[in-house]
Order: structure tokens, then sequence, then C-alpha cells
């Protein structure tokens, strides 16, 4: 609590701050009738409003989202995956928190050593954030603490596969840092060409997208990698303010024992239909709320960011909370004794979005759904795991169907069987974790039914082009 504590008044300073040298946030106050100098507790500070990309960052000129109008040096843009990219600029500020909070994760959770890593960036090294904003943290540390090399093919697959073979090997460890789909697709073709991944002492660095538990007992088992916990990370991070959270072992051994037991995965995350990303957060280098189930955030981002809503949805669950609802589990003695307990930050389940699931017969059909049934072990050696959903109307509008494009593996040919198999294993994800699917499918039948759509591995539709695939069209 005290670190929460800390949070806050760094926030509130930081309120104030930002509601005297930017223009346009001077201005938004003035236009909700806020006055800067009445907000002096936790409760006034509630009663901020919050901002957002159309109520505040489309609203003004560009220039005036910073103090003095000065803009930072380096920019980034958003990934565009609900709507229209926007430009994000960080400073000096943003990416020593961001070396920090890498080389936190490569030390203590990736055991890096003292020297003789290599790090290989996956992300797309263009305008999009992940890879550059990857790539300063990496350098970062190498200035800093030194130990770390980094390499930077990005999304060209054989460029990383290359230096999977022919460079990696001269280090002692290596970092593989992407998209997880995209890492996949790497680690699979780099087995199909004998490159021995045990031998590399592989970690993984994800980002961008949530996965299941079994998704990553695959890809750690694909990667050579034999540690549970530590194996990999998923970062929580945004081109609007860098690296909000990561995974910690805790967190992952959390998480795991959520999809083993609906009870508990109820009780955490208050619901059944999917497993949330869990993470954990540095609540004294940003300040969360959690505001009708949307994450809310105040941050010395690039463009200074005071209870900005970021649409995703999710809830914050601290330490001592944490505690007291594994207690009735008996798991506390387990976290002890695998010295879990060191983690002691707070949490952040996220439940996804709203403007990335399909919208059928008016239920959510999240991607997560999806996935779900492609994991399903029929399909290990049939599909790649991308896909992509839409909800289409029938001419007369009367009745609406859900199609799934889905992306067989490499040297699998579409056909009937195939077709009929995967949609039964979507059927049979969709009736177990998704129960408004479940009274749709009863009420009307096969018309519940999605249409299964087999794409040839290695077209178009499902290459990583920027930073990652869209779920929907």
């Amino acid at each position: 609590m005290k670190n929460n504590q800390v949070g806050f008044r760094q926030a509130l300073e930081f309120f104030r701050q930002t509601s005297k040298t930017v223009p346009a946030y001077k201005d938004f106050l003035k236009k909700n009738k806020i006055n800067p100098n009445k907000i002096k507790n936790l409760e006034d500070f509630k009663k901020v409003p919050l901002v957002d990309k159309k109520n505040y960052l489309l609203k003004y000129p560009f220039v005036d989202l910073f103090p003095n109008r000065n803009i930072p040096p380096m920019v980034s843009a958003s990934s565009g995956s609900s709507g229209q990219p926007f430009y994000w600029p960080r400073g000096k500020v943003q990416e020593v928190e961001g070396g920090q909070i890498h080389e936190n994760i490569f030390r203590n959770i990736f055991e890096m050593p003292k020297k003789g890593t290599l790090m290989i960036v996956c992300f797309s090294m263009g305008s999009w954030v992940a890879g550059t904003y990857t790539l300063s943290s990496g350098r970062w540390i190498s200035e800093n603490s030194g130990g770390l090399t980094t390499i930077t093919p990005g999304i060209d697959k054989d460029d990383v596969i290359g230096a999977l073979k022919n460079f990696a090997p001269n280090f002692n460890q290596v970092i593989l840092a992407g998209y997880p789909p995209f890492l996949m697709d790497v680690l699979n073709d780099a087995k199909g060409q004998g490159i021995d991944l045990h031998k590399l002492k592989l970690r993984l660095l994800l980002a961008g997208e949530n996965f299941s538990e079994k998704w990553r007992d695959t890809i750690q088992d694909r990667a050579g990698i034999n540690s549970l916990l530590n194996g990999s990370v998923s970062v929580y991070g945004t081109a609007d303010a860098g690296i909000l959270g990561h995974e910690t072992p805790l967190s992952v051994f959390i998480r795991k024992k959520a999809s083993q037991d609906k009870n508990l995965l109820r009780i955490l995350f208050k619901n059944t239909s999917f497993l949330p990303s869990l993470i954990q957060y540095y609540p004294e280098k940003k300040f969360f709320e959690s505001v009708n189930g949307k994450i809310v955030f105040t941050a010395k981002a690039g463009i200074p960011l005071v209870r900005y809503n970021i649409n995703d949805n999710g809830e914050i669950i601290n330490y001592n909370e944490m505690q007291a609802l594994l207690a009735d589990y008996k798991l506390k003695g387990e976290i002890k004794k695998k010295k879990l307990d060191v983690w002691k930050q707070p949490f952040i389940y996220l439940s996804g979005r709203e403007d990335v699931a399909v919208s059928f017969y008016a239920i959510n059909i999240y991607p997560e759904n999806i996935k779900a049934g492609l994991e399903d072990r029929r399909l290990s050696k049939i599909v790649s795991g991308k896909f992509k959903s839409l909800a289409l109307l029938s001419r007369n509008q009367s009745t609406q169907k859900l199609i799934i494009n889905v992306e067989l593996s490499k040297g699998v040919k579409p056909t009937d069987i195939n077709t009929k198999l995967i949609q039964s294993c979507v059927v049979d994800s969709f009736t177990k974790l998704n129960m408004e699917f479940r009274k749709l499918h009863a009420s009307i039948g096969e018309k519940a039914k999605p249409k299964i759509k087999l794409i040839e591995s290695g077209t178009s539709e499902f290459q990583v082009k920027k930073s990652k695939i869209k779920w929907t069209n």
C-alpha cells in the first residue's frame, strides 16, 4: 500500500503540473469546470473527467498536447487495431523507464548472466512502437549495466532464423522478443530447418496479444524451454505510454492455477468465458484506477496523460487482496516455497476490448474463445493458430452467420474432413467457455455454428506486416 500512496501523491503533483503547462489540458479542465487548486485528495481526483482519444487527443491541435508546446524527439505510431493510427512522441524519461523495466525482466526473471546475452528483436522496426522501443531499452541496458547485445531483424522471418542459426550460438542466452503468433511461426520453421533451439537457452519476451496457458506451454516446448514460470514474459505495453506492466513468475503461477480451476477463475476474474491476461505493475511509475470496468492510468508519457482511458477492460487487485483471494486455495505455502513472494506489486487483469470481439446475435464472441478451440490437441498439426472472424447478415437481413477464416499449417490442404473437425473443436470451445453462446446454440441449433473457411499457409491475409494481426474483419 505504501507504493500505492506514493504513486497517488506523484499522480496528484503531475496533474497539477500538467494543468499549468499543457495548453490542451488546461482548456479541457476549464471546459469541464474543474479548478485544479481544489483537487487535493483521492476523492477529489476521482471527480476529474477521464480523457481519451475522442474527447481529448483528437479535439486539440497536436502541439497543444505537450508541456509548453514542446514535442519530444522520438515518435512512434499506434498499431491502429481499433481505428486510425495516432502518433505518440516520447523522450528520454520514457526511454530510461523502458530500459529499467526491461532490465528488471531480464535480470530477475530471465536470469540474464553478466555477459553473453543476445536479444533478437522480432517486432516491426517501422514506425510502430514495439520494435524501436524494445531496441532503445536494449541499448539502455547495454550502456548502463552491460551484458546484452541486440540485433533487429524485425518481422523478416528468414533474417530471424538466420540470426538463430548463424549468430545466436555465440551467446550464452538468447531472448526472442516479438508478437506471439509471429514467434510461433519462427520457432516452427527453425525447428523444421533442424536448428537445435534447446542449445540456445531461449527466453521469450512477448507483447501485443493475449494467449492461453496451453499456448504458452506449447511455444515453450517448441523453444526448448524447461522453466514453466520464467521462460516467457508477456508485456502490457502501448504506444500511448510505453510499458504499463508485465507478467512475473508469480502472475504466471496464479494464471496457470486459474486455468486449471473454474472456481478460482471466477473468483479472480469474475468470468469463465476466457482466461484474462494477468500482469503486475509499478505503482511508483504509473498510477492506475479501474473505472466502471475500464483500466485508467495517469502517467508521465510523451503526451502527459491524466486519468486516461485506454479502453481496456479490466480490474486492479492489490497484493494483499490477491493473497486473500488465494487463501481458500492453500497456495500461500507453494508460493513461498517457489520464492514467488518477492513480487509484491499490485496486479491488473485484462479482459480485452469489446471493439475486438465479433457481435453475433448480440453476443460477444471473443478472440480467446476461438483460440481455445484451435488449440485443441486434435488440431495441433492441422492449423497454425491464426484466424480472422466476422459476422455477416443474409441478403434479407433476417439471419446472421459467423465466418471464421482459419490458416492451415504448412503443407496441409483444405479438405471437408478438416473443415468439419475444426468447426467441431471451435463449437466445443464456444459451448464450454461462452455461456451466452451456449444458450444461443440451444435456441437456434445449427444456425449458431460458425462457418469455417480454410486458408493455406503463406497467404498474405495472415502475414504480420506491421505489428499485429487483426482477429476480426
